[in-house]
C-alpha cells in the first residue's frame, strides 16, 4: 500500500471553515455526507426524543402534583391547628390575668401592660390567620401552580411545548446545514481528493503520496510563459515513485462545470506548478548515479476528474477519470534506484 503523508488541503480548509463557524461535530467527509443525507431524520429524532421526554415529565409532574396537593392540605391543617392552639393559649392567659387582680398598684400596672401585649398578639393572629396559613404554603403553592400550568398546556397544546423545547437543538441543526450548504465547493473538493487518496493507496509501497504539497520561493521564480512571478505553489497531491513524480490535481466537477468557460483552467494551474517544481528540483536535487551523467527527474501532470472529464486532449497534461488513474501511473517504467528515490523523498518531505 502506498504511503500517505499529510492531510488533503480542501479537508483542512473545510475543517477550518466549520471551526470558525462554531461547528466541531464532524471528523470526516463521510460524517458530513451522512448528516446532509439524514438531516430530516435527525430533525425528526430530536422532536421525537423531546416528545418522549415531555411525556415522561408530564407523568412525573402529575404524580408530584398529586403529592404536593396532599402535602399542602397537611401543612394547612397543621398550621391551622397550631394557630388555633396559640389563640386558645392566649385567651387562657388573658382570663388568668383578669382573675388575678392584686391590691398592689405596681403589680396591677405590670399585669395591665402584659395583658395589653397579649391581646395585641391575639388580635394579630385572629385577624391574620388566613394570611399566616397562606404564607406557610407559599412555596409549595407556587410549585403546584407551575405544575398545573404545565399539565394543562401539555393536555391542550402538546406540540407547541415540543417545538419550544426542541427549538435550540433544531436551530443548531438548521444552522449547521446552512453552513454546509454554503460550503458545497469545499465539501465536493474534499470528497474528490479523498477518493483520489483512497485510489492511490491501492498502489505498492514504492509510492509516496504527499497531500497538500506546498513550496515558497524567495526570491520568486519568473514564469516567462505567463509573464508572472511565482512566489508559491500548492499541489493537491504529489506522488513520488521510481518512475518519477506525478503532480495530481483533483476536480470533482459537474458536467456543466467541465464545459464552463468561467472557471479557472486547471491545465494552466498544473503547468504553472510543474514549472516551479522543475526549477526547485533542478536547483536542489542532483542524481549522479548513472555513468552517463546527471539524471533528469520526470515530472508528469495529471488532472483527475471524479465524475466527468472533457473529451479534448491537452498538451503537457493527462486528464483521467478516477478509475483510470492507477493504470496510467503504473504504465511508466522505473528509472530510479532505491537510494535515488529516497533522496528525492527526503528532499521533498523535509
Amino acid at each position: 500500500m502506498a504511503k500517505v503523508i499529510g492531510t488533503i488541503e480542501s479537508l483542512k480548509s473545510l475543517k477550518c471553515e466549520l471551526k470558525n463557524r462554531g461547528i466541531s461535530r464532524f471528523n470526516s467527509v463521510k460524517e458530513i455526507n451522512d448528516f446532509l443525507s439524514n438531516y430530516d431524520l435527525e430533525k425528526l429524532t430530536i422532536l421525537n426524543d423531546t416528545s418522549k421526554q415531555l411525556a415522561k415529565e408530564f407523568s412525573e409532574t402529575c404524580i408530584n402534583l398529586k403529592q404536593r396537593i396532599q402535602n399542602k392540605t397537611a401543612i394547612i391543617n397543621l398550621e391551622t391547628e397550631k394557630l388555633d392552639n396559640q389563640i386558645l393559649d392566649l385567651k387562657r392567659e388573658i382570663n388568668l390575668i383578669d382573675t388575678k387582680k392584686d391590691n398592689n398598684y405596681f403589680k396591677n400596672f405590670l399585669s395591665s401592660i402584659k395583658l395589653y401585649f397579649i391581646k395585641k398578639q391575639l388580635n394579630y393572629i385572629v385577624n391574620n390567620k388566613t394570611k399566616l396559613i397562606s404564607s406557610s404554603v407559599n412555596n409549595i403553592s407556587k410549585k403546584i401552580e407551575s405544575d398545573e400550568i404545565f399539565t394543562k398546556k401539555y393536555k391542550t397544546d402538546k406540540q407547541s411545548l415540543v417545538d419550544k423545547r426542541a427549538k435550540a437543538k433544531i436551530d443548531k441543526l438548521e444552522y449547521t446545514r446552512k453552513v454546509l450548504e454554503n460550503s458545497r465547493n469545499l465539501i465536493s473538493g474534499a470528497i474528490g481528493e479523498n477518493l483520489v487518496v483512497k485510489e492511490i493507496k491501492k498502489l505498492s509501497d514504492d509510492f509516496i503520496l504527499i497531500n497538500d504539497f506546498n513550496l515558497s520561493f524567495s526570491p520568486p521564480i519568473f514564469y516567462k510563459k505567463n509573464n508572472e512571478s511565482i512566489h508559491s505553489i500548492q499541489i493537491d497531491h504529489l506522488l513520488i515513485s521510481k518512475a518519477g513524480i506525478f503532480i495530481i490535481e483533483t476536480k470533482n466537477w459537474s458536467k456543466s462545470s467541465v464545459n464552463s468557460i468561467n472557471l479557472r483552467s486547471p491545465v494552466k494551474q498544473i503547468e504553472r506548478s510543474n514549472f516551479a517544481l522543475y526549477v526547485y528540483i533542478s536547483e536542489n536535487i542532483i542524481l549522479k548515479e548513472h555513468h552517463w551523467g546527471e539524471q533528469k527527474v520526470p515530472i508528469r501532470n495529471v488532472i483527475v476528474m471524479i465524475n466527468n472529464k472533457p473529451t479534448t486532449k491537452f498538451k503537457f497534461v493527462s486528464v483521467k477519470l478516477l478509475q483510470e488513474l492507477n493504470n496510467y501511473i503504473n504504465y511508466f517504467e522505473p528509472v530510479f534506484t532505491e537510494s535515488q528515490l529516497n533522496k528525492i523523498i527526503n528532499k521533498l518531505t523535509s
